[in-house]
């Protein structure tokens, strides 16, 4: 097994979890109030539960990116090529996972948040998952993936 297996694989997934996790809790936290659990959410913590099912999202979304791209290490490479698999996976987790969401009534909105016309899911939660987890494979990429020379 050489070291990109071992040691930065390693080292990949704990930066991948926790820029995820840093990214979710504070967008979970500024886009509370267009719920209409809002009360609910910021009195306990509930958004926390949130944040950790966005977190297995982006483990999701990388197993979907590497299938695609036929690359389990694809965010060694990280570049123009493969930010298009990434948004449209994430894209398509995204409006899965809200719409489930939103049909087994996990949450519902209210009449603050946007909807995405043609999907009729909320437009901060679905850009939540795209640019939230594209950040953290490229923050992680970029803090653990050595330069090539």
């Amino acid at each position: 097994m050489n070291e990109f297996h071992s040691s930065i694989g390693k080292r990949l997934i704990v930066w991948i979890a926790l820029t995820s996790f840093v990214l979710h809790f504070i967008w979970e936290n500024l886009h509370a109030s267009l719920y209409a659990e809002y009360d609910y959410f910021m009195k306990s913590i509930y958004f926390l539960g949130c944040t950790l099912g966005d977190v297995m999202l982006t483990f999701i979304i990388y197993g979907l990116v590497a299938a695609v791209l036929k690359d389990r290490f694809w965010i060694r490479n990280f570049n123009f090529k493969s930010l298009p698999v990434v948004v449209i996976m994430a894209g398509v987790v995204s409006f899965i996972a809200e719409w489930v969401a939103i049909e087994l009534d996990f949450w519902s909105y209210n009449e603050k948040m946007p909807i995405v016309p043609l999907l009729g899911v909320g437009l901060s939660p679905f850009l939540a998952i795209v640019i939230n987890n594209t950040l953290s494979f490229l923050l992680a990429s970029k803090i653990v993936v050595p330069k090539k020379k």
